[in-house]
């Protein structure tokens, strides 16, 4: 199923629903250098619009009044994080962004809702997470 044309016979809403949407990946480069062969500069534009409408698909089966939409993708890059987010919100008015309520993301994250987890600091791959709840 393309979660970006339509969610299928998905029906309801949930208390949690984690968005692991199909990126570049390079946050996992050192790991797959062959990554870097694959793309198309091309490719990060259309991934984008197709990261921020599966999450924004996916925000409509998060339950009102608290349930909690997360966005995460292996990449670093602004365009797969922070503008996903950005067209998120537009697309998703009833989300809005809020920390994160794992005490273990806490404790890197703080209050923030966003989280770039970074090779050379965490020695984990490059992820980017973002946390919403739905009003």
């Amino acid at each position: 199923m393309d979660w970006s044309v339509g969610s299928g016979d998905v029906a309801g809403d949930y208390d949690r629903v984690l968005v692991d949407a199909p990126c570049t990946g390079v946050g996992t480069l050192r790991r797959r250098p062959d990554l870097a062969t694959r793309r198309d500069p091309a490719d990060l534009s259309e991934l984008s619009a197709k990261q921020a409408a599966i999450a924004a698909r996916a925000a409509e089966h998060v339950r009102p009044g608290g349930g909690r939409l997360v966005y995460a993708v292996c990449s670093v890059l602004r365009e797969e994080a922070e503008d996903v987010v950005t067209h998120l919100l537009a697309r998703a008015p009833k989300l809005r962004p809020a920390p994160f309520d794992s005490p273990a993301v806490r404790a890197l994250a703080g209050e923030a809702s966003t989280l770039r987890l970074l090779p050379h600091v965490h020695g984990t791959d490059g992820y980017f997470v973002a946390s919403f709840v739905r009003e």
